[in-house]
């Protein structure tokens, strides 16, 4: 299979599993950790979509982010939150207190569909260029480049287009449903 075509099978993949979660996690409390040393589940649970959002879109397209669309302003506030990585505690619980299913669900749809299909119109060659920039892109967000933000991304410097796409938004995406996945089997309990 082309890596491309293996890309955009990952994403489509990535979408329907985390439908899923949402899915499966209803009823749960999403707005407080269940497990010790986890995030709330709908941090993680936003926090998953909004990756790809920030990866595809700010990092290798430079297009707006579907977070700024008024139809998903029920959600945390991006300029705020980021894409939910180095929160505090406190700041973790008030952006998962802000995540409703049904606005998360349409969110999550509309960010894989257009990572899928952008995803779909790379060149091998494409893969392989490096993210122009990626520092720079950072400042597109106070939250995006706050300290404990920019040491989150710092391994990402330099990377090619592919293992942007593979690193946060598929391998980091796949730790988190396993992690949601877990937790939401142990809180059934």
């Amino acid at each position: 299979m082309e890596a491309v075509q293996l890309l955009r099978n990952r994403v489509d993949a990535l979408a329907g599993m985390t439908r899923g979660l949402i899915e499966d996690a209803a009823g749960l409390d999403w707005a407080t950790p269940l497990l010790p040393g986890t995030s709330p589940l709908g941090l993680t649970l936003w926090h998953m979509p909004r990756t790809v959002d920030w990866a595809v879109n700010t990092c290798i397209r430079v297009a707006p982010e579907l977070a700024d669309e008024p139809r998903f302003g029920e959600l945390p506030d991006p300029q705020r939150f980021g894409f939910g990585t180095a929160l505090s505690e406190q700041q973790a619980t008030e952006a998962a207190s802000q995540v409703h299913s049904d606005v998360l669900v349409a969110y999550s749809d509309a960010v894989f569909a257009i990572a899928s299909e952008w995803v779909a119109t790379l060149s091998p060659e494409d893969l392989d260029a490096p993210v122009p920039d990626f520092l720079g892109r950072q400042s597109a967000r106070p939250a995006y480049a706050t300290d404990g933000a920019l040491e989150e991304v710092q391994g990402l410097v330099d990377v090619p287009v592919g293992i942007l796409l593979a690193r946060p938004t598929m391998s980091h995406l796949l730790m988190h449903t396993g992690e949601v996945d877990l937790i939401i089997q142990v809180a059934r309990r």
